[in-house]
């Protein structure tokens, strides 16, 4: 194996391991993925189709999707999208685009729509995308409605979530969720009433931020606050299914944490306790920007603010450390490095993920 190739994350590398030039007895160790792939646009954008349009994403609280009329509009890695609730309580999604000029059907955020209609030109469309009517568009026989149509996403709602997928003909959400959905169904999580959101912008890429939260490695020396809350020499992550993984530890008294602690790829992390839960999206704005966004739910909603405050602590500490790691990133002398057997095993089956959707060898 050459290491020039499998560092530059070109055809040929392998995230599996690399025996360094003259030393024939060293053992095989797991590299995390090359540095380029953390800064180079051009990765991002093959991340956007392989990624981020083959998989069942998290977009909404179905809380904010319960009423006729209600849209929640968003960008999910760079493509506008938005959901909204039919007269007849069904959901739809379509891209936020019009066929005619690329205006927006929608304003993005959180809205209520009476009908379909593009804010630019006033092109009007069905609940079902269909073009009805190209506000005084002028004699034009080619104009075909059928050819100029919204394009459709699909929706699905989990529980008290609504997830979107952007690619064509995806599993059913239930069979996609399904180990994951098992870890989950101890909690009454509909009995949670949503409360919050909170949303911070990151100067750093979106992996950057996840191979962050998928491992407790750090946390002694960058979190005092989970340091002492928790049995550090418990912490574990343990990855039971390709499509997800669950961190473990017990409290500092001893005892289980009692909630748990899911991320799913590639950007799901749900914290859920008896009493409420927290879940936690990672969404690229492009190849060196990432949104962090926090809802929560609790059974009391007095409970949401302490829930808020201690995410805004360990997130001021992440935030500081993965743009710190960003930095030096995109710097030039890191290539790659190793990864820790008994810490970041998370960290190698996220990153063999991600390798493989952008079609290397993992």
């Amino acid at each position: 194996m050459h290491e020039a190739t499998l560092l530059g994350g070109g055809p040929g590398w392998t995230i599996h391991s690399i025996r360094p030039p003259g030393r024939k007895y060293c053992s095989t160790v797991s590299l995390t993925l090359p540095a380029s792939w953390y800064r180079d646009p051009a990765v991002f954008e093959r991340e956007r189709q392989s990624v981020w349009r083959s998989e069942w994403l998290m977009y909404a609280p179905a809380a904010k999707l319960d009423t006729p009329g209600q849209y929640v509009a968003e960008e999910v890695a760079g493509f506008p999208v938005f959901v909204v609730v039919a007269p007849d309580g069904s959901l739809r999604g379509y891209h936020n685009v019009c066929p005619h000029r690329a205006g927006v059907i929608v304003w993005p955020g959180d809205g209520t729509a009476g009908n379909l209609v593009c804010r630019y030109h006033g092109w009007a469309f069905g609940w079902d995308g269909g073009l009805k009517a190209a506000r005084d568009f002028g004699d034009d026989p080619g104009l075909c409605p059928s050819d100029n149509t919204l394009v459709a996403i699909h929706v699905e709602r989990w529980r008290n979530l609504v997830f979107v997928h952007l690619g064509e003909d995806p599993p059913p959400l239930a069979d996609a969720l399904a180990p994951f959905a098992l870890e989950c169904e101890a909690f009454d999580m509909e009995a949670m009433t949503y409360g919050h959101r909170l949303v911070r912008v990151l100067a750093c890429n979106w992996k950057t931020y996840a191979d962050n939260y998928l491992e407790g490695y750090h946390v002694p020396l960058i979190h005092p606050s989970l340091n002492r809350a928790l049995d550090m020499s418990t912490y574990r992550v343990e990855v039971p299914d390709e499509s997800y993984c669950i961190h473990r530890a017990d409290t500092a008294e001893g005892s289980p944490s009692g909630g748990a602690w899911l991320f799913r790829y590639p950007n799901l992390a749900v914290n859920v306790y008896a009493d409420g839960m927290n879940v936690e999206r990672i969404v690229p704005a492009g190849h060196g920007t990432t949104h962090v966004v926090y809802d929560y739910f609790a059974t009391d909603p007095d409970q949401i603010e302490a829930m808020v405050e201690m995410s805004n602590v360990v997130l001021d500490e992440d935030q500081m450390m993965c743009e710190v790691v960003q930095r030096n990133l995109d710097a030039g002398i890191y290539r790659a490095g190793r990864l820790s057997p008994k810490h970041e095993n998370s960290v190698g089956w996220f990153q063999r993920r991600v390798a493989s959707a952008l079609g290397e060898r993992s």
